[in-house]
């Protein structure tokens, strides 16, 4: 029987298309950069093979990478209304890589209340896909992982860790990492999504 939902939050509920935009942008400005085509190709080549599309982009073309902007993020249109239609069936969580201040940015957003156990690697001191950061959300929610869903973007950080422990998966195929490779990985996710609002539908909701 399934009792929790596991959420990632970055490209999962949390739209970060405005940021990366902004990071593109950024790299473009720098000396020695390609033009927008040639850099977003290269970008998309090494999303499709589950690598760091801005990260390596940028690693490769010798520029230097930007600092998030957090402020640019926003929730998904959607993502509310799945966590209301899930919450009445199922505890829910968060198992998330994130900078400092994950629940107060939850309470910002209007979703904190629907969580019984939020995860983020700053105040966890461990990073997915460490199964590490998996185990901890685990015991604290008090489940076994087959009585467990991850719903992800990313086949490497969310979809194959979370899998290798025997914890149900969900990829969502949204933001930077949709064009993942899912023969790459040794664990496929058990459902594939296009939208956070997709993801009531494989509960039957």
């Amino acid at each position: 029987m399934i009792r929790y939902i596991f959420f990632d939050l970055g490209s999962t509920l949390i739209d970060e298309s405005k940021c990366i935009e902004y990071r593109i942008c950024q790299l473009l400005t720098q000396p020695g950069a390609p033009d927008r085509e040639t850099l977003e190709r290269r970008m998309a080549e090494l999303a499709s093979q589950n690598k760091l599309p801005y990260k390596d982009a940028a690693k490769e073309f010798g520029l230097e990478t930007i600092k998030w902007p957090q402020q640019l993020e926003r929730l998904y249109n959607g993502a509310a209304e799945t966590l209301e239609k899930l919450k009445p069936r199922y505890h829910l969580g968060i198992i998330a890589n994130q900078n400092p201040g994950t629940e107060e940015r939850l309470k910002a957003y209007g979703i904190h209340h629907f969580f019984d156990v939020i995860i983020a690697s700053a105040e966890a001191g461990l990073d997915k896909p460490d199964p590490e950061i998996f185990r901890l959300a685990l015991r604290e929610a008090g489940c076994m992982p087959d009585e467990a869903f991850m719903v992800g973007d990313r086949l490497d950080n969310d979809i194959e860790p979370a899998a290798g422990l025997g914890m149900h998966t969900v990829w969502v195929k949204q933001g930077s990492f949709a064009r993942g490779d899912v023969t790459l990985i040794r664990h496929k996710p058990e459902y594939t999504v296009d939208s956070i609002s997709d993801v009531p539908g494989v509960f039957d909701l």
